[in-house]
């Protein structure tokens, strides 16, 4: 009896030290404006603003004018990143045209990351 609860202690002990190891990243809150509206700003709204010659007709100055979309629909589906025009968008094989953003800066793995973690989490505002 004693060497099953020292196995039970030892399970507990192995499972709150590997608990330390787990991805903090995915237990992050994110919203559109601590994490999301700054990516936007610097990549994506010098093309897709709401006096900028914009094909696609997505307006991305704001949260509101995002989740609006343009010519394509809504750019989000909450909870879906790969249902995301946004998201997909910033793949190297999109759906559909061009992979964004196509100015000479270039978005990170971690800023795609935090827009897909944003997405999943229901692309809440604040």
């Amino acid at each position: 009896m004693r060497s099953a609860h020292l196995g039970s202690v030892f399970l507990l002990a192995v499972t709150v030290a590997g608990s330390a190891f787990v991805d903090q990243s995915k237990s992050t809150k994110r919203t559109y404006e601590a994490d999301v509206a700054p990516i936007v700003g610097r990549l994506c709204n010098p093309c897709h603003l709401a006096e900028s010659e914009n094909p696609s007709g997505l307006r991305l100055d704001s949260y509101e004018t995002m989740i609006a979309g343009g010519e394509k629909g809504t750019p989000i589906v909450a909870g879906k990143p790969d249902k995301s025009i946004l998201y997909l968008k910033l793949q190297e094989d999109p759906p559909f045209g061009k992979q964004m953003p196509r100015g000479k800066k270039k978005i990170t793995k971690a800023e795609i990351q935090v827009i897909r973690e944003w997405i999943e989490q229901g692309a809440l505002k604040k």
